[in-house]
């Protein structure tokens, strides 16, 4: 934020301080419906409308409640990290993750989460997840070597979404999932496309209603059950920690002796099988499809891995070192982040800057609109990686950047994420030059996540090896 910014933004907390708390400015909108068609029909153009008319703060009726939606960092530092405490998840994350996550850790609110928080914590300890980097190095060079055959082409949303729960299969439950990944990967398409299209209609679907989406959700959700629901069985039988989370989880105890009852692992289990892997698998694809869109980006982060890494694997100890690849996972999650917005709900009126916020009304908050704040990033649509440097987080207003949300609420899982993607994105420019099909550019639809949609993000596959054979052989031909 430059000068003139902070001198814009200090006169206008003069201003509020004159005039008292001001009301939240609604949008121009037609009666009854409000913006609810708009909303629906584009969710990303309609919030990117909003942020360029109302810079901090807007108010819009959505089905039949009024959102806001919230622009000013200050604003969201306030709800996330200051005054954490007024705040929940409200009933639209409760409704929308009820029959998929249950009452696990993310749509989960007051003394029961804190003490799911803490029974779960432990389990994501930096001892613990960094003893997971062989198996992410093992299955990304399995996948390079099994399915990316040099000049095929390949989907790699679901690449990355198979990698992604192997990875969580052997180290957060301590399984090979290879035998279930595609069924979880079609499981977790229809949830993610139906549950979106259940929380846009007026009256909460029921499990018992007996329209074909509803049906083809229960059995998706059932049958992620049955696999959380084996490997649950199996480690209890074991009766001993493996060193994966599911094991921690399973063993932990509160302060009064109680562990988890088979409903609270079923919602715990769930979720790190969702957040543990859908997540990241869809951040590693978009990274992908910018590493391909800036090549002269891709070419410099691989330039650093030659140098600083060599021909080897990449390991644990190399990463603190590759500080452009740092860069490029910071500039993919401003750019193009997978979990694109979340929301809060005050459990009373609540003054910030100079507005209320009402009591049970829902806030919505989005770091896909925050990335893309030239108030905040000079030139946003650019992808550069090296505008991260330390003087320019340094200068980020608090609340600006929050790919991981922030506070007592940050995602426990964010050192295994960015361990994740550093490793897998890092072997595969060792590797492969990102490159997408000849004329494919990727739909980006609004789901549980952000992500390429049914078309997946098709890639053409080129090995580093074959390209310099071939270079090598085009400048011998020229010479010639």
């Amino acid at each position: 934020m430059n000068a003139h910014t902070t001198q814009k933004v200090a006169s206008e907390k003069q201003a509020v301080s004159a005039i008292g708390v001001r009301e939240v400015p609604r949008v121009d909108e037609p009666p009854i419906i409000g913006s609810t068609v708009r909303f629906q029909k584009d969710q990303l153009a309609f919030v990117l409308d909003l942020q360029q008319k109302y810079p901090d703060v807007a108010k819009a009726r959505i089905l039949h409640l009024d959102w806001h939606f919230v622009f000013n960092p200050a604003i969201i530092h306030e709800i996330n990290v200051r005054q954490w405490e007024k705040f929940n998840k409200g009933w639209l994350a409760k409704t929308l993750w009820k029959l998929f996550l249950g009452n696990g850790l993310v749509p989960n609110d007051g003394e029961h989460w804190r003490r799911q928080h803490d029974l779960i914590k432990p389990g994501f300890h930096r001892q613990r997840i960094d003893s997971y980097a062989p198996v992410m190095l093992d299955e990304t060079l399995q996948m390079i070597e099994r399915d990316f055959q040099d000049g095929t082409i390949r989907d790699i949303r679901e690449d990355m979404n198979n990698l992604a729960l192997r990875v969580v299969g052997r180290t957060l439950f301590g399984a090979d999932m290879s035998d279930h990944q595609g069924a979880v990967f079609k499981a977790m398409h229809n949830i993610s496309k139906i549950l979106v299209e259940h929380i846009n209609l007026p009256i909460p679907t029921p499990r018992w209603w007996p329209s074909a989406s509803n049906r083809r959700k229960i059995d998706a959700i059932e049958e992620l059950e049955e696999v959380i629901k084996r490997l649950i069985a199996e480690r209890r039988a074991s009766g001993k920690d493996e060193g994966d989370v599911l094991s921690h989880i399973i063993f932990a105890k509160d302060p009064s002796g109680k562990g988890m009852t088979n409903k609270e692992l079923r919602d715990e289990a769930m979720t790190l099988l969702f957040a543990g892997h859908e997540t990241t698998a869809h951040t590693m694809t978009w990274a992908w499809y910018l590493l391909a869109k800036n090549p002269h980006v891709a070419e410099k982060l691989y330039a650093e891995i030659e140098e600083k890494v060599g021909n080897r694997p990449i390991q644990l100890d190399d990463l603190d070192n590759l500080t452009y690849l740092h860069q490029v996972i910071k500039e993919s999650l401003r750019l193009m982040p997978a979990v694109w917005t979340y929301t809060r709900c005050p459990t009373e009126d609540v003054v910030i800057e100079g507005y209320r916020f009402p009591k049970n009304q829902p806030i919505f908050i989005s770091q896909f609109a925050l990335g893309r704040d030239p108030r905040i990033h000079p030139d946003p649509l650019t992808f550069k990686p090296e505008r991260w440097t330390r003087e320019y987080e340094r200068a980020l207003p608090r609340g600006a950047y929050v790919p991981f949300a922030a506070g007592p609420r940050v995602c426990l899982g964010q050192g295994f994420a960015q361990m994740e993607m550093k490793i897998v994105l890092g072997t595969l420019i060792q590797h492969l030059v990102p490159a997408l099909k000849p004329g494919f550019e990727p739909d980006v639809v609004t789901e549980l996540s952000l992500h390429p949609g049914e078309r997946g993000l098709q890639i053409l596959v080129k090995h580093r090896d074959k390209q310099v054979k071939k270079q090598a052989a085009n400048q011998a031909e020229q010479s010639a």
